[in-house]
């Protein structure tokens, strides 16, 4: 076993991803992954190259595109609310980016891109990523009172981490949506869910006389 790390490179990173997006993962093997790399199986032996390595690289890549996306959100100009549906947005484009490697995954055993129980220190546990962007809103939203007051806001944002990529991913993959429509649907059905109720002429009260 090799003393240092395993040494990866771009190449092997991408033909990793190519493998996945192409065979899923249950014919995700090493030896396609060396073909498309256009290296030999005893290389990426010798660098200490694992399917398990490899996972945990691109769960890296996507945590980073993640936090990448969801930063103009997170710092821009515009209400908490705007914000929201522009990181909800940002999420479903950045699902798009990845939609061939994610769909090659989907069969992957729990988990792949975040874990449901707490993490022991070994391994990877990226929620904190994904779901904190969402709480963050939320709670900008709540101060604004922009954002219904009675949501609980660490709960809310993990429904929508769960809610919004799978569903997505799945609306594109398997049933054909196109890419426009699937995010127009899915923020039109969650976002009158969150944002508090503005108040209706008829709720107003009436001046005495009128």
């Amino acid at each position: 076993m090799p003393e240092s790390g395993p040494l990866l490179d771009d190449a092997v990173l991408r033909a990793a991803a190519q493998v996945i997006a192409a065979h899923g993962w249950h014919d995700f093997t090493l030896e396609r992954v060396a073909q498309a790399a256009g290296v030999s199986r005893v290389t990426l032996y010798r660098r200490g190259v694992t399917r398990e390595v490899l996972v945990d690289a691109l769960t890296v890549g996507a945590a980073q595109a993640w936090q990448a996306a969801l930063w103009p959100a997170l710092t821009g100009e515009g209400t908490a609310a705007q914000r929201l549906e522009a990181a909800l947005r940002a999420c479903c484009e950045v699902v798009e980016e990845h939609l061939a490697l994610l769909a090659g995954l989907s069969s992957a055993p729990d988990p792949v891109f975040h874990l449901d129980e707490p993490t022991t220190g070994e391994g990877r546990d990226t929620r904190a990523v994904y779901v904190r962007p969402f709480e963050r809103l939320l709670r900008d939203g709540m101060a604004e009172g922009a954002i219904r007051p009675e949501i609980d806001p660490d709960e809310t944002a993990t429904l929508l981490f769960n809610i919004v990529p799978r569903t997505y991913l799945h609306l594109r993959s398997a049933h054909g949506w196109d890419a426009e429509h699937t995010t127009t649907a899915l923020l039109g059905l969650l976002l009158p869910g969150l944002l508090a109720r503005a108040p209706h002429p008829a709720d107003s009260p009436h001046p005495e006389g009128a």
